[in-house]
């Protein structure tokens, strides 16, 4: 019971977490005239990697491995403050919706853009969450913690993704 409950905060921190740095990441996409290679060029010429929530994923993830599972309670407790940290830090962080010039503006495409990403990573992220339990992660909530920095880190593909199939229409 411990581990479903772990695990379904993990993927609702991860997912909410990612609404809000997708539209991040939408905004430049979109200063970029939705080009795909002019947003992969950015990334890449910027060093673009998201610090903040892989280093709060990192954290609950040393925590847990720190207390080896022993105390469930404990554990539970580690992960929910993990997830309400992720959850925190992406409602704390500036809305690229609002403020001056470089604000991303809510046109069709930008908005197809983003419910694609946003659908497909909240129906992958739970897959892939499955995936490593079935894979033999098992209890060890902290190699989840770690799955979310990666997932974190894929954030940019997604837009990539949901363009794409967006233009094959």
């Amino acid at each position: 019971m411990f581990t479903a409950l772990s695990l379904s905060l993990i993927s609702v921190a991860a997912i909410i977490f990612f609404s809000h740095r997708l539209l991040c990441y939408l905004r430049h996409f979109q200063e970029g005239n939705y080009s795909r290679r002019q947003f992969k060029n950015w990334l890449l010429a910027n060093g673009v990697y998201d610090k903040k929530g892989s280093l709060i994923a990192a954290i609950t993830a040393l925590m847990l491995e720190l207390t080896e599972d022993k105390h469930l309670v404990i554990s539970l407790a580690i992960c929910a403050i993990g997830a309400i940290a992720l959850i925190w830090l992406s409602r704390w962080e500036n809305d690229p919706r609002e403020g001056g010039s470089g604000r991303l503006k809510a046109t069709a495409k930008a908005t197809a853009i983003y419910n694609l990403a946003l659908g497909l990573y909240s129906i992958a992220f739970p897959l892939v969450v499955i995936c490593t339990y079935k894979l033999g992660a098992g209890r060890d909530i902290a190699c989840y913690w770690l799955v979310v920095i990666v997932a974190i880190q894929s954030s940019p593909i997604w837009i990539i993704l949901a363009s794409t199939i967006l233009k094959m229409q």
